[in-house]
């Protein structure tokens, strides 16, 4: 079932999706679910909740999230989402996954995430198996930790662990393309530290979505509020203790990369947005984690 009206400020669209069925207007879109500060384009929300329509996907859970970070739109699936697609369909028997890494002379493909003191990281790779008319099938992929650590705080911390699931993310849509048409994950569009701020939920029956959305909008909503002096306060002091003087024109560069006027109007969820910024600028400038740990948000 699958319906929607042509104007986007006005669109809603219905349609049935793994967890029941799902109504999605304009209005949800951009008061509750979109992530990054930024404002969806007419263009960008039709193309959003029409790909959300046809590949059956639903916002509200957590499946898929709409993320506007400064002027960049990106409509991302989360990396359980992409797993529990593969499992769905008939086709598919299994994947093996690792990291690729050089010990001494010698490059070696070897499964799971665990990196040993002599070794040194590379890659992820991945294989997805399936069954197709008879005869089992296997695709490949391998992808280098360089393409894609963009030195966020999650590459930072677990690098092993974020360029397997890059890897398996290219394999599944490379075993499935029908299946993610349009598709990418948040590990891949380097957007995983907007969307796992994102409440999510799967409900075992259809019965109970409605009450998950809804607790979830109200969870959503509460990042609409306007910041406290107190944490308006808290952040120029953080920033002007790692930075000094410079703190405060880089609280105004962060600022202006998210459209953001001034610090005196943010709501919670542009603040927490403004936070992830700062704390991504001082791993880049390479501040001692020791310093940022002691820091208090």
């Amino acid at each position: 079932m699958a319906n929607a009206t042509t104007n986007a400020t006005d669109m809603i669209v219905k349609y049935d999706s793994a967890f029941g069925e799902v109504t999605l207007t304009a209005e949800d879109v951009k008061k509750y679910l979109v992530k990054g500060g930024g404002q969806l384009t007419d263009q960008e929300l039709k193309l959003g909740m029409e790909l959300c329509k046809y590949q059956k996907l639903n916002p509200f859970t957590g499946e898929v999230y709409f993320i506007k970070f400064g002027n960049d739109f990106q409509l991302v699936v989360g990396y359980e989402t992409y797993k529990r697609r593969a499992e769905e369909n008939p086709e598919y028997i299994g994947r093996k996954s690792g990291i690729v890494v050089q010990r001494g002379g010698e490059v070696i493909q070897k499964e799971g995430t665990c990196l040993y003191p002599t070794e040194t990281l590379i890659g992820g790779w991945c294989r997805v198996f399936r069954e197709k008319r008879g005869r089992e099938d296997e695709t490949y992929k391998e992808v280098g930790l360089k393409e894609y650590d963009k030195g966020q705080a999650n590459w930072k911390s677990k690098p092993c662990t974020m360029i397997e699931k890059v890897a398996v993310s290219q394999a599944l849509r490379a075993a499935f393309p029908t299946d993610y048409e349009g598709l990418y994950t948040d590990v891949e569009m380097g957007s995983q530290e907007y969307s796992s701020n994102m409440p999510k939920s799967e409900p075992s029956n259809t019965e109970n979505t409605n009450d998950v959305i809804e607790g979830q909008c109200r969870e959503i909503n509460d990042m609409d509020q306007l910041i406290a002096h107190e944490e308006r306060t808290r952040l120029f002091d953080n920033v002007t203790k790692i930075y000094g003087e410079d703190g405060v024109n880089i609280i105004k560069e962060i600022c202006d990369s998210f459209g953001f006027e001034s610090t005196k109007k943010l709501t919670k969820q542009q603040y927490f947005n403004l936070v992830e910024a700062v704390n991504e600028r001082m791993v880049k400038d390479e501040i001692q984690e020791s310093k940022i740990a002691e820091l208090e948000w």
